[in-house]
């Protein structure tokens, strides 16, 4: 794509380090954050290690609830109870965690 056309842009302190930011995150340029915004509305961070970090560990935790689904389909449900709770209860942190982070 020519890229010929060059725009000035007054910001604000305020707006210049939310830019930064945005850049920073998203770890692309200033310009490739404002150009993002003017084709889709947003930018979008990277997911970072400790966020992977955290989608494995749902990806762990999805597994053993399906194992407990397994064990309750066999056993019953009131057997495998207490620990679909604690999972369930897991998983909300590692969710809460992902979303507040984000």
């Amino acid at each position: 794509m020519n890229k010929k056309n060059t725009i000035t842009l007054r910001l604000t302190d305020d707006q210049l380090a939310w830019l930064g930011a945005l850049s920073r995150r998203s770890k692309r340029s200033k310009s490739e954050v404002i150009r993002s915004l003017i084709e889709h509305g947003s930018v979008r961070e990277r997911i970072t290690r400790d966020h992977l970090h955290i989608i494995r560990q749902l990806i762990g935790e999805s597994t053993n609830l399906n194992q407990l689904a397994k064990q309750a389909n066999t056993y019953g449900f009131f057997a495998v109870a207490d620990h679909c709770v604690e999972i369930s209860n897991h998983i909300s942190q590692l969710i809460k965690q992902l979303k507040d982070d984000r």
